[in-house]
C-alpha cells in the first residue's frame, strides 16, 4: 500500500454553518494527522453586482463577511494548536477552490454540502460537486446533521 500523507488539508468557507461544521472535520484531521489547515475564503465577485449596492461597497462586505468566515476556523486551529493559514481570494468559488488546492498541492479538500435536491443541482449548480468532480486530490465532503 501507498503511503498516503493528508500534511496540507484545504477548507473553503463561505461563513454558512455547513462550511464551519467541515472546518470542525478538517481541524480534527489536521489534529490527528499533524496537518497544516489552509482556510479559503472565494469572494464571489458576482455576487458583488447583486448586492444592490454599489459594486465597490458590496466587494468590500462580501471581503469582511470572508474575513469572519474564515477566523472563526482560525480560531477553531488555535483553540487545537493545529497550524493554519487564512487565503481570502476572488473569483468563482469552485474553479477558485480547484485553482488554490492545486497551487497549495495540498492533499485534502474537506468542504461542506448543503444536500440539494436533484432539481436545485440542476438550476443553481453546487460548489461543492464541482470541486467534487474536478480536484485532482481527495475530497471530504461533509454534511451537516
Amino acid at each position: 500500500m501507498q503511503d498516503i500523507k493528508y500534511s496540507k488539508i484545504l477548507v473553503p468557507t463561505d461563513g454558512s454553518d455547513y462550511s464551519y461544521f467541515a472546518g470542525e472535520h478538517a481541524v480534527y484531521l489536521a489534529k490527528e494527522l499533524g496537518s497544516k489547515v489552509y482556510i479559503l475564503n472565494v469572494v464571489n465577485t458576482d455576487m458583488a453586482f447583486r448586492t444592490g449596492i454599489h459594486y465597490s461597497e458590496g466587494l468590500q462586505a462580501l471581503e469582511r463577511s470572508g474575513n469572519e468566515a474564515t477566523s472563526k476556523i482560525r480560531d477553531i486551529c488555535r483553540e487545537n494548536n493545529v497550524e493554519c493559514e487564512e487565503i481570502i481570494m476572488k473569483g468563482a468559488p469552485a474553479d477558485t477552490i480547484i485553482k488554490v488546492a492545486e497551487q497549495l498541492c495540498v492533499n485534502c479538500i474537506v468542504i461542506g454540502s448543503i444536500g440539494m435536491s436533484a432539481i436545485e443541482r440542476v438550476l443553481i449548480g453546487s460548489v461543492s460537486e464541482k470541486v467534487l468532480r474536478h480536484a485532482k486530490c481527495p475530497v471530504m465532503l461533509v454534511r451537516k446533521r
